[in-house]
């Protein structure tokens, strides 16, 4: 092993939520980590209060930033029901909380809950000083592998395990030699914004499935009252995501506030009222990928947004990775971390997941969106399945299970 550079039993690359949880997994099981992350997070906050990253999380995840103490402050928003919906059917469905599912959250009325994403890593990031090594800002520029551990050129530190949780093009996973294999998509992109609407979302999530893609609407809450334009919060602000084709998505982006508002009252169909006010936007390519392993060298480990990318529909892409935070914390009993066979088993239930996920999202798209959902039989079909879905106490409390991270698909490696 080298002389003189710091030593850890494990190297986390990357401080985003699922990073950050990892590293702090990890700190909590008596290791010695190391964070290394390009920029420190900071939090972020638009024209009207909010950051416009935001995520849902499940039970199953909020309890597990609760443990990790990245939930107090800012407090995150109860998503207590859902309404799903189409242009082309008149089947439609709707979910709330189903109060005999164990909730490890202590909320059973809540089936997700919508936090900032800086708020969380920030306050993830005041906790790591204390327990970790962190380097910040910087980047790794090379690996080389010994006998017994990693070097990491950029840090110059040694570990025997490396986390790549540093996202989609994850740099640690190219040097490690990571095969990624990309979905043909249909080439959608996302704009995620802030707005306020003239009616109150009473903690309801809608998502709406148009010609070209989903757009989803999730609750948000003001702790202070007041949002950014002086308006005082009457639980009208919603975080949206809109995925649709390319074409639409560069005509959405060009267009002015007002106009874009307009077109997103079209859209869901004045579900919330009218939209009064809205934040800047942003836009992203959305793909589905996986890697070929996420564990290719036994030193090396790949989580998060760098294993896997899932299409935004189902707002599973954070809490997949908190997944593999909790399983990681399972499989990490002791003893050096970058042992051969030690992360066989996680990298296998871990691929298998993600691939059940992709193909749900790959489905779900085609089902909508797809070249055949048009099609008067496709129609029927979809809707007959939707009502039936929607008439049934078992389907649907089987779907919230899933969906809030407590069924055996969402659970996996973490309950073994």
């Amino acid at each position: 092993m080298s002389e003189r550079a710091p030593t850890y039993d494990v190297a986390v690359v990357g401080a985003g939520i699922v990073g950050l949880s990892t590293a702090l997994v990890l700190a909590r099981r008596g290791y010695s980590v190391a964070l290394i992350e390009r920029r420190p997070p900071q939090r972020d906050r638009g024209d009207l209060g909010f950051d416009i990253r935001t995520v849902a999380l499940t039970p199953a995840s909020v309890a597990l930033l609760r443990e990790l103490d990245g939930l107090d402050g800012d407090p995150p928003t109860p998503i207590e029901a859902m309404h799903v919906w189409e242009y082309d059917g008149a089947a439609s469905l709707h979910f709330r909380a189903d109060h005999d599912v164990s909730d490890p959250a202590g909320s059973a009325e809540a089936l997700a809950h919508v936090v900032e994403n800086s708020a969380v890593t920030t306050r993830l990031w005041a906790g790591a000083g204390e327990r970790l090594g962190v380097y910040a800002p910087s980047s790794v520029t090379d690996l080389v592998f010994e006998r017994d551990a990693v070097r990491l050129l950029g840090p110059d530190i040694v570990a025997r395990l490396v986390v790549a949780a540093d996202g989609a093009d994850s740099p640690v996973g190219t040097l490690a030699g990571v095969v990624r294999r990309a979905e043909r998509g249909r080439g959608q992109h996302a704009i995620a914004t802030v707005a306020r609407a003239s009616r109150a979302h009473d903690n309801t999530a809608y998502q709406r499935f148009g010609r070209t893609g989903p757009v989803a609407l999730l609750p948000l809450t003001l702790a202070g009252g007041v949002d950014g334009t002086g308006a005082v919060e009457t639980e009208s602000h919603v975080a949206v995501i809109w995925s649709t084709s390319e074409p639409e998505h560069e005509r959405l982006k060009s267009m002015g506030d007002e106009a874009f508002m307009d077109a997103l009252d079209r859209e869901t169909e004045g579900v919330l009222g009218t939209f009064e006010a809205v934040d800047r936007r942003f836009g992203f390519p959305v793909r589905q990928s996986l890697v070929a392993d996420f564990n290719p060298n036994a030193r090396i480990l790949v989580v998060g947004d760098a294993a896997r990318t899932l299409h935004p529909l189902a707002g599973q892409g954070v809490n997949i990775g908190l997944e593999d935070a909790r399983a990681i914390g399972v499989v990490a009993t002791g003893g050096d971390l970058g042992a051969p066979d030690t992360w066989r088993a996680f990298a296998r239930e871990r691929r298998l997941r993600s691939k059940l996920m992709i193909s749900a999202m790959r489905t779900l798209l085609a089902a909508y969106s797809g070249a055949w959902a048009s099609n008067p039989w496709v129609r029927l079909a979809r809707n007959t399945g939707i009502r039936w879905i929607d008439s049934s106490t078992a389907a649907k409390s089987q779907l919230i299970r899933e969906a809030m991270g407590l069924g055996p698909l969402a659970l996996g490696t973490a309950s073994s």
